[in-house]
């Protein structure tokens, strides 16, 4: 029996500190994409969509927001070493949620860009970004 409250007790641990995590994420996103006014930042499962308030997003206003308000925090070790590690896909939204740009695996793609100079950095971003459309 006590095997088994153990056991319990160990996956409550996981799971809320899982969930705690998650919302840290969203809070630290919210904190610094706040410059874009985004209309919402929201997480379903692994995945995060930033709807901007812009009718059309462009490959600049998506690299901007990436770089400088989901990546930059890393850069300057201004988050908790597990930012963003069980996140698969980051959007980045027109207001309509029709069209965008994903960017997948943002953690590795992050740490990665943090290591190159500025045009190496956007290659390695767009390399690992696709369209976004409403169906996804």
């Amino acid at each position: 029996m006590t095997r088994f409250i153990a056991t319990m007790l160990s996956a409550v641990t996981f799971f809320s500190s899982t969930a705690f995590a998650q919302k840290s994420d969203l809070a630290i996103l919210k904190k610094n994409l706040s410059a874009w006014q985004p209309i919402e930042i929201s997480q379903k499962e692994s995945q995060i969509t930033v709807v901007s308030p812009d009718a059309k997003i462009d490959d600049e206003i998506y690299t901007a927001i990436i770089s400088s308000g989901v990546c930059s925090p890393i850069w300057t070790n201004d988050v908790p070493a597990g930012y963003l590690s069980g996140i698969t896909q980051i959007s980045v939204t027109n207001k309509f949620k029709g069209f965008g740009y994903s960017l997948v695996n943002p953690s590795v793609i992050c740490n990665q860009m943090g290591k190159l100079m500025k045009n190496e950095a956007n290659v390695v971003l767009l390399g690992n970004t696709h369209l976004y459309t409403k169906d996804q």
